[in-house]
């Protein structure tokens, strides 16, 4: 599936500094769009796992009361 986003071109510098021609590097921005994605997906993870850690937490706070229950 093909996004609908503009495709921000990133100029390099040529080597030859006689050399015309313009270069533009997609894979930086690739890079950086794959950089952000993984970075969006470890936040939403890590929210995840902050919700089981509480979950369990309270688990175990109403195991330990069931347990100690005469």
């Amino acid at each position: 599936m093909r996004s609908n986003e503009c495709v921000d071109l990133i100029y390099l510098q040529t080597a030859a500094p006689d050399a015309s021609a313009k270069v533009y590097d997609f894979r930086m921005r690739q890079t950086e769009n794959r950089r952000q994605r993984r970075i969006r997906a470890l936040e939403h993870e890590n929210a995840l796992l902050a919700g089981v850690l509480s979950e369990t937490s309270s688990e175990i706070a109403r195991l330990r009361m069931l347990l100690t229950a005469p």
